[in-house]
């Protein structure tokens, strides 16, 4: 085999929320000699974990009795198909209302809130906060909210 050949990245399909186990273990039993570029997880893409290589035989004993992985024939990824889930997208196109999010900038920064309505054209969101006595919508700019993790709490 040429030694120019190019690394590919090959998708392992596994159970969905375990993708970090199983690139925890993969990553545990790699050598020198395996000949792998990296392992690494998509948070968009869940059930896969991918692995960079030049050689798709390499993967295979990586993976071998990990209870996780689910199926043996490995599918080669191209690049364009994972540039559009590295691409960060803005919040204002990923929040939709009923979402829960916090305020990361600003005078209301640290709190929670319910997005009620998204108004692209002026890049604002409208939340209710969680913390107030009583409901008062509060308009904020997109740019000082993130989603709130689903592991919070």
């Amino acid at each position: 085999m040429s030694t120019d050949t190019k690394y590919k990245v090959y998708g392992i399909k596994v159970t969905v929320g375990q993708e970090k186990n199983v690139a925890t273990i993969i990553l545990n039993r790699l050598t020198e000699s395996s000949n792998v570029a990296s392992v690494f997880v998509l948070p968009a893409v869940r059930g896969y974990v991918f692995v960079e290589t030049k050689e798709r035989d390499v993967i295979a004993p990586l993976v071998q009795g990990i209870k996780h992985v689910k199926s043996r024939p490995l599918m080669a990824i191209s690049l364009e198909e994972l540039m559009q889930h590295l691409t960060e997208r803005p919040v204002i196109d990923v929040i939709e209302p009923g979402e829960e999010i916090e305020i990361v900038a600003g005078p209301l920064k640290g709190m929670m809130g319910k997005v009620i309505r998204v108004d692209k054209l002026k890049k604002e969101v409208t939340i209710e906060l969680k913390e107030s006595a009583y409901t008062l919508p509060i308009s904020v700019p997109s740019n000082h909210i993130r989603p709130a993790s689903k592991t919070a709490r």
